[in-house]
């Protein structure tokens, strides 16, 4: 599930899921996902990060979009 969260934080009832699971707020920006290169690059990187590709990816782009203007924070690089 928490795969599921990580990546489909942007729709909802997956919004309310995350922040449930993070005590009634946003995890850290810097661990939340950003983009398909960021997370890939990632993978590449950090051998303890195993997450697969969700079937979302192949038929439903909304959820990379933040249509509903949630406020996720400002990561360490400033973005």
């Amino acid at each position: 599930m928490g795969i599921f969260l990580y990546y489909l934080l942007r729709l909802e009832p997956f919004t309310s899921l995350h922040k449930n699971l993070q005590g009634g707020k946003f995890d850290h920006a810097d661990r939340l996902f950003h983009s398909i290169e960021g997370a890939f690059k990632n993978f590449l990187t950090n051998t303890s990060d195993v997450k697969e590709l969700i079937p979302e990816f192949f038929y439903m782009p909304e959820f990379l979009v933040n249509s509903n203007k949630y406020y996720m924070g400002i990561k360490q690089d400033g973005e």
